[in-house]
């Protein structure tokens, strides 16, 4: 799970864009990624030159068993993974 807190509009739509290549958007700041080790260094690299030094993007990892534990009130539905890919 991915989080930011930035101030301004030009960065924040850029790191949403960004983030909507990579994951589901589950709340306005608040996006569900499922990444390799590797896809999550280059997208933590990315998004490190797109923010500003008061800016804030914080790394929540979600296990399978988390991810299985979730629990929705209100509004929004439970994001799937795909057990495999086909490439």
């Amino acid at each position: 799970m991915v989080t930011y807190d930035i101030t301004s509009d030009r960065i924040r739509a850029r790191v949403r864009k960004t983030l909507y290549d990579h994951g589901t958007r589950v709340q306005y700041s608040v996006f569900e990624c499922e990444l390799t080790r590797s896809q999550q260094e280059t997208l933590q690299q990315t998004l490190a030159g797109q923010i500003e030094t008061d800016d804030s993007i914080r790394w929540y990892p979600l296990c399978k068993w988390c991810t299985e534990r979730i629990v929705i009130q209100g509004q929004g539905i439970k994001t799937e993974f795909p057990d495999f890919f086909l490439l």
